[in-house]
């Protein structure tokens, strides 16, 4: 088992390398292309053009999450989790996630309490967990609206993104936290977003859980929430 585990921990590094390696040229192929497709094309060339760079996006965002993912194991074998009020990392996560270029007739709201509840975590994976999940609504759900909530019951404290996009069916929603999984209604496009998200709420003592929205008691906006739920800290000392 300890031959086991150091060769997984191994290979882990190598992945993390190899997508650290891999992202360096990738971005400059990113650039190059954003400068070809400002050249005139005819309509065939700037199709085959649009489809490379809309590949050459879905790698760079792989990559991405192959090095988060690839953080994230690390530090939850190596960080010591601290209290943290699950607000501020939330608005932090909330301002990386959101592009200024977002399409200004979508509503984004963030709304937290004044007395915001604390949580044991280590804020740099937490922090990522939430990205993932904005991110992924931002990509996949929202049609007009953006919702991230940050509450407590007491006892538990939650973070939740709600879009009112189609969402996931039910039958899915165990299927999506596993790697390299998504969504049939999605693109397509495997990821590594929820998986990322789902690894962190259990290395926190916590859950990754989905659930169908909507508004008016059913007869108004449909909508979807990805809620990461996480233990209250017992002192908000440290």
């Amino acid at each position: 088992m300890s031959r086991l585990d150091e060769r997984v921990k191994l290979l882990q590094r190598f992945i993390a390398d190899a997508a650290h390696q891999i992202r360096t040229p990738l971005t400059a192929l990113t650039a190059q292309l954003d400068l070809l497709s400002q050249a005139k094309l005819d309509k065939s060339s700037r199709q085959h053009l649009d489809r490379v760079q809309q590949r050459t996006s879905e790698l760079a965002r792989l990559t991405n999450q192959l090095l988060s993912h690839a953080m994230v194991i690390h530090r939850a074998d190596s960080v010591q989790l601290q209290p943290h009020g699950l607000a501020d990392v939330a608005r932090r996560a909330f301002r990386a996630a959101v592009p200024i270029t977002i399409d200004p007739d979508i509503i984004v709201s963030f709304e937290a309490p004044d007395d915001e509840p604390v949580v044991l975590a280590d804020a740099v994976s937490l922090r990522e967990a939430i990205v993932n999940i904005i991110d992924n609504a931002l990509r996949h759900g929202v049609v007009s609206r953006l919702e991230v909530r940050v509450r407590s019951d007491g006892t538990r404290a939650h973070l939740e993104v709600e879009d009112d996009g189609p969402g996931i069916p039910p039958g899915e929603w165990e299927r999506v936290t596993q790697r390299f999984e998504t969504s049939k209604s999605h693109d397509g496009s495997a990821g590594l977003g929820f998986a990322i998200a789902s690894e962190v709420a259990a290395a926190h003592g916590g859950a990754l859980t989905f659930r169908e929205t909507s508004k008016d008691g059913g007869k108004g906006t449909q909508g979807f929430t990805v809620t990461l739920t996480l233990p209250i800290a017992t002192e908000k000392t440290g």
